[in-house]
């Protein structure tokens, strides 16, 4: 068991105890009931086998980002790059300073309402706040705390983006509105349902034109410092062979033939000068003009979601969906596009009436009254 001396009469009190390796350990407090208390919880905690060295909480949170992000050099480059981002502009302006151990809770969410009271979006402010957490995590998992503070702190709530779903002729009159050039891209976009990274790092040798087979393997992804790199898909799920209608393969025979990079690893879409398409760029000179002559509003991501829509519409299976989307899974797909099956549950109710009536007729359901077979 530990003990409590005091120091001096200006210095305060010094809490002995050994560590569970038999190591002398002693900390420091003003007061000799915060010391009592800390040896209490010290004996608590090599008891349950929890205790976890009180030196490894008392380090500001600005030298373990550095540390979390070493730790974390295996990561996709954006998810590096993303939370490069998050902790210099918002985490350690207000952290940085703080040891990991006295990050109180309550301070956390004060952190979170002054950033919307700034006006700074709830979907950032929730990555901000998902940031912290995760970096206080792995300090929880490296056992430098003994609990993340996060935990005890409610994010603000993030509302659902409403999806856009374009019809044939709204799809077909945003392409039309683009150039030749990009013609082909709006085109193939609502046709496959693929994600922009997925598009603008589609390769020729990808895009077989005989059998109308565009073969999904990476994607584009362009970081804030102006670098290209390339990155598996999504999931494992989103690595897939899509076909395309012969009109779209019509539309990119062309494509191919006036605009893509030459050779077979070159890119189906890029700029006029040659290069990969930026989205920012693509949104402000083509897409957005395209939008107002069309007399259309949506984003470009609504095209994936306008292609599941039409698909729906015209029958297709959920499984044959979630393929053609690339979804990790068909509960992501009834998820998120549940609401456009509503005709399934009427069908299943008209199939069933049917049948049960054709059972009745033929005199095959013993002691069914005919009222019900009439109903």
């Amino acid at each position: 068991m530990g003990f409590v001396e005091r120091r001096s009469a200006n210095t305060g009190y010094r809490a002995r105890y050994r560590d569970p390796l038999g190591r002398q350990r002693s900390r420091s407090f003003a007061r000799k009931a915060d010391a009592q208390r800390f040896l209490l919880e010290m004996e608590s905690d090599k008891a349950r086998g929890n205790w976890i060295d009180p030196r490894g909480a008392d380090v500001a949170l600005a030298e373990w980002a550095e540390e979390f992000l070493r730790l974390g050099r295996r990561l996709a480059a954006t998810t590096q790059q993303t939370y490069r981002r998050d902790l210099d502009k918002y985490v350690l302006p207000r952290f940085g300073a703080y040891r990991i151990g006295r990050i109180p809770p309550d301070e956390i969410e004060n952190w979170l309402n002054d950033e919307i009271d700034a006006g700074i979006a709830p979907s950032s402010v929730h990555r901000h706040y998902r940031t912290l957490r995760r970096m206080l995590q792995v300090a929880v998992d490296k056992q430098k705390l003994l609990a993340n503070p996060c935990l005890r702190v409610q994010p603000p709530r993030v509302p659902g983006r409403e999806m856009v779903f374009l019809g044939w002729e709204q799809a077909a009159g945003l392409a039309n509105a683009h150039s030749d050039r990009y013609r082909a891209l709006i085109y193939l976009a609502v046709d496959s349902g693929m994600r922009w990274s997925e598009l603008i790092g589609l390769r020729r040798a990808r895009v077989d034109l005989r059998t109308r087979k565009v073969r999904v393997t990476e994607q584009l992804i362009r970081l804030d410092a102006g670098e290209w790199i390339r990155k598996e898909p999504k999931t494992p799920s989103s690595v897939r062979s899509i076909t395309i209608s012969s009109f779209t393969a019509g539309l990119l025979a062309h494509h191919l033939d006036h605009f893509a990079e030459p050779g077979v690893d070159g890119l189906v879409f890029v700029n006029e000068a040659g290069h990969p398409l930026i989205s920012s760029s693509f949104w402000n000179n083509h897409f957005r003009r395209a939008l107002r002559r069309a007399g259309v509003s949506c984003r470009f991501h609504d095209l994936r979601h306008s292609s599941v829509a039409l698909a729906i519409a015209e029958g297709a299976h959920p499984k044959a969906i979630q393929t053609r989307m690339g979804h990790s899974s068909i509960n992501v797909t009834l998820d998120r596009y549940g609401h456009l099956f509503p005709e399934l549950d009427e069908s299943i109710a008209t199939a069933f009436g049917e049948r049960l009536a054709a059972v009745q007729a033929s005199g095959l359901a013993a002691g069914v009254p005919a009222a019900a077979g009439r109903a």
